[in-house]
């Protein structure tokens, strides 16, 4: 019931709210999605202006996510997420103080709407307040290195929990064998703490409980996604090495004959095109923030080694079945990236289609999954996963081993 008059509170409000947009207060504001009627993930935004143009910023710790295309249609504000097929559209109230409206994720099968709001707010306020009264002041023991399991009592997957306190604010990531939670934030209170990350496509909400050298939590995701989730506090704590993930079983061949570039034309592996280069194989999806922090590397591995024989073709898995509504996405999406390699629509979004292009590997686990080639056309290495710039010095790690070997293939080391 509470979700239904939550949506009838906002259609009010879209009626009310009017000739805002002229008084909207530039600064910082908290905002929240309403996921369902219990659940409630808040993030910053930072309104400016630059030459009368709204700049808008969706803020999660260092991380600031600047939207692009931002328009005024008919007492709405518009505004795009820069690589990620989502907006948040929104009405201002008419003191300017006050935003209500929607996040728009379009990058599932039908789109996701959910119900934002958003107050003016100092650089002080919490991201995340407790309701209850308790000590305020934050277990410190929280910083550092944890061993964490998500979903302990069926199928567990393991992570590394990274964690730095400063007062009562909570900043870090999990990092798992197939990517990384982004830039988290939050709050803590006594021995319980809470941590969100909004960046388009993704809506992250964790809680815990510090006893000691131990957690327990509670993971949330999307509108109706829940774990549970345990850690011990571990600063030696690690993951499987790559090799042990995703590897080389047969000796199959490439099995591209029936996929087909951006422009239409047929494509196959190996090539003359091919011929004498080092080929980078990137599983990914327009809809995957993982990916897209791998492209935007991959972008600049492009430029610098492109012209000494380094080629990569990015083999994306879209939403859906429509294949014409996965071309216009796709193409788009290649533009909106600047991506300059090669991208072709793969398939459907589901690892065991991914696997079906590459038979000789033991399968496919992850969106990304990179794939290094040698000149002769064999599988030198497989990297699942890729850790992003919330992952700190486990993203320049993976970064410089990914460097480490195109220099290697590209017989550029001595």
């Amino acid at each position: 019931m509470r979700s239904i008059f939550l949506f009838s509170l906002l259609f009010v409000a879209f009626s009310t709210f009017s000739q805002g947009i002229k008084t909207l207060q530039l600064g910082h504001w908290r905002a929240e999605l309403a996921m369902n009627d219990r659940l409630f993930i808040p993030f910053f935004l930072d309104i400016s202006k630059n030459k009368n143009q709204l700049r808008l910023e969706v803020v999660n710790a260092d991380e600031r996510i600047l939207l692009r295309d931002i328009s005024v249609k008919n007492d709405s504000v518009y505004a795009h997420f820069p690589e990620m097929d989502a907006q948040i559209v929104f009405q201002v109230s008419e003191k300017g103080n006050e935003l209500r409206g929607y996040w728009i994720n379009y990058a599932r099968k039908e789109p996701v709407k959910i119900p934002l709001n958003a107050y003016v707010s100092s650089e002080n306020t919490e991201r995340i307040s407790f309701s209850a009264a308790g000590n305020s002041n934050a277990n410190q023991n929280l910083t550092g290195k944890w061993d964490v399991t998500f979903n302990p009592k069926a199928k567990q997957r393991k992570a590394i929990g990274s964690f730095e306190v400063k007062n009562t604010k909570v900043t870090g990531t999990f990092i798992t064998e197939t990517g990384d939670y982004r830039f988290l934030e939050g709050n803590m209170n006594g021995n319980e703490f809470a941590l969100s990350s909004f960046n388009g496509s993704w809506a992250f909400y964790f809680t815990g409980t510090i006893s000691g050298d131990s957690i327990q939590g509670k993971y949330y995701s999307g509108v109706s996604f829940s774990t549970d989730w345990i850690a011990s506090k571990n600063e030696q704590a690690k993951l499987r090495e790559h090799e042990e993930l995703t590897y080389v079983i047969n000796d199959a061949a490439f099995n591209f004959k029936e996929l087909q570039e951006l422009n239409g034309k047929p494509f196959s592996f190996p090539g003359k095109k091919h011929k004498d280069k080092v080929v980078i194989f990137q599983i990914m999806g327009t809809w995957c923030p993982n990916c897209i922090d791998e492209i935007n590397y991959f972008k600049t591995l492009y430029t610098q080694f492109n012209k000494q024989g380094l080629e990569i073709i990015a083999l994306a898995y879209e939403v859906g079945e429509d294949k014409k509504a996965q071309l216009k996405k796709l193409k788009a999406f290649k533009k909106r990236t600047g991506i300059t390699y090669k991208v072709l629509l793969a398939g459907t979004s589901k690892t065991e289609v991914a696997a079906r292009h590459f038979p000789m590997l033991n399968g496919v686990m992850s969106f990304p999954t990179t794939i290094f080639v040698d000149k002769k056309g064999k599988i030198q290495k497989i990297f699942t996963g890729f850790s992003g710039p919330a992952t700190g010095n486990a993203y320049k790690e993976i970064k410089d081993e990914i460097q480490y070997e195109v220099e290697i293939l590209l017989d550029l080391l001595k």
